[in-house]
């Protein structure tokens, strides 16, 4: 057992102490990703105690949210991930029944809601608004929404804050979704077609570009949200030298689970997601530690808190290249990749925060990625 997994062991047991309401519903997802992680990678001797946990803090966070109609959808695609991902994982069979209904619960609401809040908005309102790439999905309905469609409704998309807007994180989180799950569903195989095809596009034709090449050859980001409308507006909001994190992680995520079966793609899908991988290595502090977001541009309606998420969020993906991608695994392996990981790794066991769910869950990820890769 490495030095990093007993440190991640210690980290485990803090963020099981914090996993509950008021840490709001889609972080306690994002978390479970984290633990499943360890409870793969590290030590699964309390995997009943965590999945029971999981299970009991999912209904509390909810029902403090007041139920599924007051989640906005890109909720339920990090649920949907974690679920997914967790019904997989033996350690897990005591709450199989649980998880599953809550999967099938998060990607039928995800689903049935996104991709139509363009076409379900108020005949004559925010006509300026539409999308410039047919496609995607949005993470609310805007107001003046018929009550019959179920989901928050009071977004405004020409006010520029995080309500009601097409943004990278919830395309993203829909698309491991939907790919996951099209590997023994044929629907959500289609949608996840559809939204690749939407991706694929968006991400190279706006302008600019939500695909940011970096000064470095070979590296790049990937921007947070539509830069502008079909009638040619800028959209509200949009930042030319802002990225977050977590977005350089999911889709890094996607593109590991799409070379899985687009053969036909996969070189150019390879040389993407190694692209995001040296970008993530420009996204650091001083100490060479991986920052939550760039040092330019601002938090969207500074919600550092949600934002703060982006670390963890890219060292599972990072990870999950790892054990799921040869190549990937060799390009880590023989690009000094480790030597980063490592800074981060000793960075989080330094660390002496022990009550902040969200740092909690972020040196989870980068210790069990550590315990897994530097052996």
């Amino acid at each position: 057992m490495t030095i990093y997994a007993d440190a991640a062991k210690e980290k485990f047991a803090g963020l099981c102490a914090q996993y509950s309401p008021p840490v709001s519903y889609w972080r306690l997802g994002n978390a479970f990703d984290a633990i499943i992680d360890y409870l793969e990678n590290v030590d699964a001797s309390a995997a009943a105690a965590a999945g029971a946990m999981v299970v009991k803090q999912y209904q509390a966070s909810l029902d403090k949210l007041g139920g599924y109609d007051h989640a906005w959808f890109d909720d339920f695609g990090w649920w949907t991930i974690a679920t997914q991902r967790g019904l997989g994982k033996p350690f897990l069979s005591g709450v199989k029944d649980e998880l599953t209904g809550f999967m099938t619960e998060c990607w039928g609401r995800f689903n049935a809601n996104a991709p139509y809040v363009w076409d379900r908005r108020a005949p004559g309102t925010f006509d300026d608004c539409g999308p410039a790439v047919i496609g995607g999905v949005w993470n609310e309905y805007w107001k003046g929404t018929a009550a019959t469609y179920p989901g928050p409704k009071g977004a405004d998309p020409s006010t520029g804050t995080l309500e009601g807007i097409q943004n990278t994180v919830t395309n993203a989180v829909y698309l491991i979704a939907a790919q996951r799950l099209g590997r023994t569903d044929p629907e959500a195989k289609v949608a996840a077609d559809r939204e690749y095809t939407f991706l694929s596009a968006w991400l190279f034709s706006e302008e600019p570009k939500l695909w940011w090449p970096l000064e470095m050859e070979g590296a790049a980001r990937v921007r947070e949200r539509v830069s502008h409308f079909a009638s040619g507006r800028a959209a509200p909001g949009f930042q030319t030298d802002w990225a977050w994190t977590g977005d350089q992680g999911l889709i890094l995520g996607a593109l590991v689970d799409r070379m899985s079966f687009d053969k036909a793609n996969y070189q150019h899908l390879l040389g993407a997601a190694k692209e995001l991988l040296n970008g993530a290595t420009m996204l650091v502090d001083g100490n060479g530690v991986l920052r939550y977001c760039t040092s330019t541009g601002t938090v969207p309606d500074g919600d550092a808190t949600d934002y703060a998420t982006g670390p963890g969020v890219f060292w599972r993906n990072m990870l999950y290249a790892w054990k799921n991608n040869p190549d990937l695994a060799a390009f880590l392996s023989a690009t000094g990749y480790m030597a980063f990981v490592k800074t981060n790794a000793d960075a989080a066991m330094r660390a002496t925060e022990t009550t902040d769910f969200d740092i909690l869950t972020n040196q989870l990820a980068i210790l069990v990625a550590a315990a897994t890769m530097l052996k």
